[in-house]
């Protein structure tokens, strides 16, 4: 027998008298009246209950701000709400658990803030799926908004989970302008953030599930990852495991200076768009053409973009050309131009990480819009940053952010690098805490250049010698921004990353997939860099089994 919610069985039982009246006008000249019972509702859960109760705690000692719970409701087991599957699994991606959610389990769904400004989302398995662990879902971007899909992998795979805003409200993704004279705001977007998010997330599970969790950790990409690899230096004892996907450690030399020289680069004086969207894929697909056999395997995916050497002259438009998509001289320009690192008049390198060929999927919006009158993410997050985030004292509106000098006011961009930064190689405290953490970063991102991260790495290795015990970086080839492009990047990273903490078995391989309609079309591994993944000469090139480890 089908049974309702008690708070819907009136409306039940209305429904039904209408139609019993219904029936008996259409059928029958007489009837007798039937009397609708209510069904009894089910006894609550002991999770229902917990959670119910969470409205009635007070959590101002919880962390080292004060905490508000504002609604916490418990959610059956259903479907995913309307139209978030999709963004759910590219969540799920970037965070190391890659699932489709045609259903989600029962869970407490927590809304919240922390004092001052910091809004929050919390989702917290039943008792039963609930692993001891709890996760904080880093914000991407410039954070700005707490969105549905963030906790929602981390709830699903057993972790109590959290995500939050940064501090501040914003025009997602890349909107700067609530960082005027706001430097408490900076501070929280820069790091604060995640050091009370992971507090509260623990103090919440200790008070829902009646024990403290065992372990806590933190998963992000772009500026997520960056937050992971920050808390590792400013707060090392808040989590024991790390996940950072394509993370930002230079944030203020990426958004003070490439962003407004590519978008010097693409844009004609008059603000007009010399390149749109759609003109990305036609360079990819000239990228693809003349890099993808390099390593000796035709497969869709470049292994190693400065193993090539790519000319976009090879586009430009000609009689020959015909009906062949190509591009114009001014773009076969722009395009070299962006492969390039930004240099001063002397023609010195400024910024020593231009995108690779390869990159272009992620151009589109990033770089370039898809009209002429689309403001691209480079625009308004290069703009807005230098105009609110970038300085000491900030220029506001009305400051000319495209004159910006990056050689006579570099000294400019020093005064906040502590907020934003993450490049100090000293990760002997967290390492000291037992932290493991794991680093991604795809050759084939568009809006952070992996040597970047590569760089890094290899800094703390200089800085702290052998670091395999602690710290894991992997290039995945083809991979875009997060999650996504040519080839395999599919892995259950955060998997691997429980498992070293809780056993201490460090990862080795990550075996990659790419799915086409939930099909596994293709498996690779990876390895830790500095090794790659060669062909063993023999066997499916699109099966995992016929690859191996480089000798590096």
């Amino acid at each position: 027998m089908r049974r309702f919610p008690a708070h819907l069985s009136s409306a039940v039982a209305a429904g039904a008298l209408a139609l019993a009246g219904c029936h008996s006008a259409i059928g029958q000249s007489t009837a007798e009246e039937t009397e609708i019972v209510d069904a009894p509702a089910p006894e609550p859960t002991s999770s229902q209950l917990a959670c119910e109760a969470l409205n009635y705690s007070n959590f101002e000692t919880g962390a080292d701000h004060p905490f508000q719970i504002i609604e916490a409701k418990y959610q059956p087991a259903g479907p995913t709400p309307e139209g978030k599957r999709v963004q759910l699994h590219k969540r799920s991606m970037s965070q190391g658990m890659p699932a489709y959610f045609d259903t989600l389990p029962d869970h407490c769904e927590i809304s919240g803030y922390i004092a001052p400004n910091i809004e929050f989302l919390m989702m917290l398995p039943s008792h039963e799926n609930w692993n001891n662990k709890t996760l904080y879902a880093a914000c991407d971007a410039f954070c700005g908004e707490v969105q549905y899909d963030m906790p929602v992998p981390g709830m699903a795979y057993g972790f109590a989970t959290m995500a939050s805003d940064g501090g501040h409200r914003n025009k997602r993704p890349f909107d700067g302008i609530w960082g005027y004279n706001n430097r408490e705001g900076e501070i929280d977007f820069g790091f604060r953030a995640t050091h009370l998010s992971a507090q509260a997330i623990k103090a919440v599970a200790t008070e829902y599930y009646g024990e403290a969790p065992g372990s806590s950790y933190t998963a992000g990409f772009s500026k997520g990852g960056t937050s992971g690899i920050k808390a590792a230096l400013t707060y090392p004892e808040d989590f024991d495991g790390i996940m950072a996907r394509s993370p930002v450690v230079r944030y203020q030399d990426i958004n003070a200076i490439r962003l407004p020289w590519i978008y010097q680069t693409v844009t004609r004086e008059d603000g007009a768009p010399i390149l749109l969207a759609r003109d990305a894929s036609i360079v990819h697909a000239s990228v693809i053409a003349a890099c993808d056999g390099v390593d000796g395997l035709e497969d869709g995916v470049i292994a190693d973009p400065h193993a090539c050497t790519y000319d976009p002259a090879v586009l430009l438009c000609s009689e020959e050309a015909g009906d062949k998509a190509c591009l114009t001289a001014e773009q076969v320009d722009v395009v070299r131009r962006m492969y390039a690192p930004p240099t001063n008049a002397d023609g010195e390198e400024i910024y020593p990480y231009p995108l690779n060929p390869g990159s272009e999927l992620d151009w589109p919006r990033f770089h370039l819009p898809v009209s002429p009158g689309e403001r691209s993410f480079v625009d308004a997050g290069g703009s807005t940053w230098l105009r609110y985030l970038a300085f000491e004292e900030d220029p506001g509106p009305d400051y000319d952010w495209a004159s910006f000098d990056p050689i006579s006011e570099a000294d400019k961009l020093d005064d906040l690098r502590w907020i934003y930064d993450a490049t100090d190689p000293d990760l002997s405290a967290f390492r000291d805490a037992g932290g493991k953490m794991i680093v991604l970063h795809g050759w084939g991102d568009g809006a952070v250049n992996a040597r970047m991260t590569i760089d890094w790495y290899e800094s703390v290795q200089v800085e702290m010698g052998e670091t395999s015990d602690f710290l894991k970086l992997y290039v995945i080839p083809g991979n875009k921004h997060g999650a996504g492009g040519d080839g395999p990047d599919l892995q259950e990273s955060m998997t691997a990353l429980v498992n070293w903490v809780e056993t201490g078995e460090a990862p080795y391989g990550l075996v990659l997939r790419k799915e086409v309609d939930k099909e596994i079309v293709r498996t690779r591994p990876t390895y830790p860099w500095p090794m790659t993944t060669v062909y063993d000469g023999e066997g499916d090139i699109y099966d995992a089994a016929s690859y191996g480890p480089s000798s590096q």
